[in-house]
Protein backbone atom coordinates (compact mmCIF):
# COMPACT_ATOMS: atom_id res chain seq x y z
CA UNK A 1 0.00 0.00 0.00
CA UNK A 2 1.83 2.91 -1.13
CA UNK A 3 0.81 6.31 -0.15
CA UNK A 4 1.17 9.26 -2.87
CA UNK A 5 1.43 12.91 -1.85
CA UNK A 6 2.88 16.02 -3.42
CA UNK A 7 6.49 17.17 -2.86
CA UNK A 8 6.67 18.74 0.45
CA UNK A 9 8.54 22.00 0.00
CA UNK A 10 10.65 23.57 3.26
CA UNK A 11 8.71 25.38 6.32
CA UNK A 12 8.32 28.83 6.19
CA UNK A 13 9.31 30.80 9.28
CA UNK A 14 11.25 29.81 11.81
CA UNK A 15 14.90 29.47 12.64
CA UNK A 16 17.49 30.33 9.78
CA UNK A 17 17.87 27.61 7.22
CA UNK A 18 21.17 25.73 6.86
CA UNK A 19 23.58 27.42 4.01
CA UNK A 20 23.76 25.57 0.46
CA UNK A 21 22.99 21.58 -0.36
CA UNK A 22 22.38 19.06 2.86
CA UNK A 23 23.07 15.94 2.98
CA UNK A 24 19.73 13.96 1.20
CA UNK A 25 18.53 10.89 3.59
CA UNK A 26 15.84 8.70 3.83
CA UNK A 27 13.30 9.28 6.98
CA UNK A 28 11.83 6.29 8.50
CA UNK A 29 8.70 5.83 10.75
CA UNK A 30 7.46 2.36 11.82
CA UNK A 31 4.41 1.50 13.75
CA UNK A 32 4.87 -1.57 16.06
CA UNK A 33 3.17 -3.62 18.40
CA UNK A 34 5.49 -2.21 21.41
CA UNK A 35 8.70 -1.26 22.45
CA UNK A 36 11.81 -2.65 21.86
CA UNK A 37 12.96 -5.27 24.50
CA UNK A 38 9.76 -4.80 26.45
CA UNK A 39 10.43 -7.93 28.09
CA UNK A 40 7.70 -10.86 29.40
CA UNK A 41 8.81 -12.86 26.66
CA UNK A 42 7.22 -10.79 24.34
CA UNK A 43 9.17 -9.19 21.16
CA UNK A 44 7.76 -6.47 19.41
CA UNK A 45 7.70 -6.37 15.65
CA UNK A 46 6.92 -3.82 12.88
CA UNK A 47 3.18 -3.22 11.20
CA UNK A 48 3.89 -0.79 9.03
CA UNK A 49 6.04 1.15 7.56
CA UNK A 50 7.02 4.60 6.08
CA UNK A 51 9.54 6.29 4.69
CA UNK A 52 9.81 9.78 2.70
CA UNK A 53 13.34 11.62 1.19
CA UNK A 54 14.55 14.63 1.90
CA UNK A 55 16.40 16.24 -0.67
CA UNK A 56 19.75 18.36 -1.06
CA UNK A 57 17.64 21.43 -1.96
CA UNK A 58 15.38 21.03 0.83
CA UNK A 59 12.24 18.69 -0.41
CA UNK A 60 10.44 16.07 0.97
CA UNK A 61 9.68 13.22 -1.86
CA UNK A 62 9.01 9.91 -2.85
CA UNK A 63 6.98 8.89 0.01
CA UNK A 64 6.71 4.89 0.47
CA UNK A 65 4.28 2.82 3.17
CA UNK A 66 3.14 -0.45 3.39
CA UNK A 67 1.56 -2.54 6.10
CA UNK A 68 3.13 -6.05 7.55
CA UNK A 69 1.28 -8.71 8.18
CA UNK A 70 2.03 -10.51 11.50
CA UNK A 71 0.31 -13.32 13.12
CA UNK A 72 -3.10 -12.94 14.40
CA UNK A 73 -2.59 -13.63 17.95
CA UNK A 74 0.43 -11.75 18.25
CA UNK A 75 -1.65 -8.69 17.13
CA UNK A 76 -4.42 -9.53 19.65
CA UNK A 77 -2.25 -10.44 22.57
CA UNK A 78 -2.58 -8.07 25.62
CA UNK A 79 1.37 -7.09 25.03
CA UNK A 80 0.15 -5.55 22.00
CA UNK A 81 -2.84 -3.67 22.88
CA UNK A 82 -1.50 -0.61 24.05
CA UNK A 83 0.59 -0.02 20.69
CA UNK A 84 -2.09 -1.06 18.70
CA UNK A 85 -5.06 1.79 20.27
CA UNK A 86 -1.99 4.70 19.78
CA UNK A 87 -1.91 3.86 15.97
CA UNK A 88 -5.05 2.99 15.46
CA UNK A 89 -4.22 0.06 12.49
CA UNK A 90 -7.11 -2.20 12.55
CA UNK A 91 -6.10 -5.87 13.31
CA UNK A 92 -8.41 -7.40 10.71
CA UNK A 93 -6.66 -4.26 7.99
CA UNK A 94 -3.06 -5.89 8.90
CA UNK A 95 -3.89 -9.40 8.22
CA UNK A 96 -5.82 -8.35 5.01
CA UNK A 97 -3.38 -5.63 3.31
CA UNK A 98 -0.07 -6.52 5.25
CA UNK A 99 3.32 -7.88 2.94
CA UNK A 100 4.60 -10.78 4.63
CA UNK A 101 7.70 -9.35 6.27
CA UNK A 102 10.22 -11.38 4.43
CA UNK A 103 8.24 -9.97 1.35
CA UNK A 104 8.26 -6.59 2.45
CA UNK A 105 11.94 -5.87 3.50
CA UNK A 106 13.36 -6.42 0.19
CA UNK A 107 10.65 -4.19 -1.17
CA UNK A 108 12.07 -1.61 0.65
CA UNK A 109 15.46 -2.52 0.33
CA UNK A 110 14.78 -1.84 -4.08
CA UNK A 111 12.59 1.48 -3.04
CA UNK A 112 15.89 2.56 -0.99
CA UNK A 113 18.09 1.40 -3.74
CA UNK A 114 15.77 3.80 -6.51
CA UNK A 115 15.76 6.78 -4.03
CA UNK A 116 20.04 6.13 -3.69
CA UNK A 117 20.35 5.99 -7.40
CA UNK A 118 17.47 8.92 -7.90
CA UNK A 119 18.69 11.53 -5.40
CA UNK A 120 22.33 10.50 -4.28
CA UNK A 121 20.84 9.35 -0.85
CA UNK A 122 23.25 7.91 1.65
CA UNK A 123 21.70 8.65 5.34
CA UNK A 124 18.78 7.40 7.25
CA UNK A 125 17.37 9.68 9.35
CA UNK A 126 14.03 9.40 12.12
CA UNK A 127 12.74 10.68 14.76
CA UNK A 128 13.81 8.75 18.04
CA UNK A 129 16.21 6.87 15.98
CA UNK A 130 16.96 4.12 18.51
CA UNK A 131 13.09 3.78 18.20
CA UNK A 132 13.24 2.97 14.84
CA UNK A 133 16.45 1.65 13.62
CA UNK A 134 15.85 -1.00 16.58
CA UNK A 135 13.31 -2.87 14.06
CA UNK A 136 14.60 -1.99 11.29
CA UNK A 137 17.96 -3.45 11.91
CA UNK A 138 16.26 -6.77 13.11
CA UNK A 139 15.76 -9.83 10.69
CA UNK A 140 14.62 -10.14 7.66
CA UNK A 141 14.94 -6.03 7.68
CA UNK A 142 18.67 -5.86 8.06
CA UNK A 143 18.45 -2.08 6.65
CA UNK A 144 21.82 -0.42 6.68
CA UNK A 145 23.48 -3.65 6.23
CA UNK A 146 21.20 -4.25 2.49
CA UNK A 147 21.15 -1.24 1.58
CA UNK A 148 24.68 0.78 3.22
CA UNK A 149 23.08 3.58 4.52
CA UNK A 150 24.96 5.64 7.71
CA UNK A 151 23.33 6.81 10.58
CA UNK A 152 22.13 10.31 10.00
CA UNK A 153 21.77 12.64 13.08
CA UNK A 154 18.38 11.97 15.31
CA UNK A 155 15.81 14.32 13.91
CA UNK A 156 14.64 14.48 17.85
CA UNK A 157 18.21 15.78 18.72
CA UNK A 158 17.98 18.21 16.12
CA UNK A 159 14.44 19.16 17.15
CA UNK A 160 15.47 19.50 21.02
CA UNK A 161 18.86 21.57 20.28
CA UNK A 162 16.18 23.56 17.75
CA UNK A 163 13.56 24.25 20.82
CA UNK A 164 16.35 24.50 23.20
CA UNK A 165 14.52 22.26 25.33
CA UNK A 166 16.53 19.67 27.98
CA UNK A 167 15.23 16.32 26.72
CA UNK A 168 13.80 14.96 23.56
CA UNK A 169 10.51 16.68 22.66
CA UNK A 170 7.86 14.35 20.95
CA UNK A 171 7.38 14.59 17.45
CA UNK A 172 3.91 16.67 18.04
CA UNK A 173 5.52 18.96 19.96
CA UNK A 174 7.97 19.82 17.81
CA UNK A 175 5.24 20.51 14.93
CA UNK A 176 3.47 22.60 16.94
CA UNK A 177 6.77 24.67 17.83
CA UNK A 178 7.20 24.72 14.15
CA UNK A 179 3.89 26.15 13.22
CA UNK A 180 3.85 28.74 16.26
CA UNK A 181 6.92 30.00 14.31
CA UNK A 182 5.24 30.19 11.45
CA UNK A 183 6.14 27.25 9.73
CA UNK A 184 3.46 25.40 7.51
CA UNK A 185 3.75 21.80 8.34
CA UNK A 186 0.14 20.55 7.63
CA UNK A 187 -0.15 17.88 10.57
CA UNK A 188 -2.58 15.70 9.46
CA UNK A 189 -5.45 13.32 11.10
CA UNK A 190 -2.91 10.77 9.83
CA UNK A 191 -0.62 11.08 12.73
CA UNK A 192 0.81 8.20 14.04
CA UNK A 193 0.61 6.53 10.57
CA UNK A 194 4.09 5.93 9.13
CA UNK A 195 3.86 7.74 5.59
CA UNK A 196 2.76 11.26 7.89
CA UNK A 197 4.61 10.70 10.69
CA UNK A 198 7.81 10.27 8.22
CA UNK A 199 6.62 13.32 6.29
CA UNK A 200 6.21 15.29 9.34
CA UNK A 201 9.93 14.51 10.80
CA UNK A 202 11.76 15.40 7.47
CA UNK A 203 9.59 19.15 7.59
CA UNK A 204 10.67 19.21 11.47
CA UNK A 205 14.54 19.05 10.25
CA UNK A 206 14.41 21.10 7.24
CA UNK A 207 12.45 23.66 9.77
CA UNK A 208 14.65 23.57 12.61
CA UNK A 209 17.72 23.05 9.98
Amino acid sequence: MTSRASDQSPPSGGPKRRAGPRTPAVVFDTETTGFPNNGAGFRARIVEVGAVVMTADGRVVSPISFLVRQPEPHLRSWQAQRAMRTHGIAVEQILREGLDPRRAAPRLALWIQRVQERFGVREARAYNQGFDFWFLEQDPWRLFERTGLTKGEDIQVTARRGMSVARGPRLSAAVAFAQAAGGELGWSARAHRAAEDARMAACVALHFE
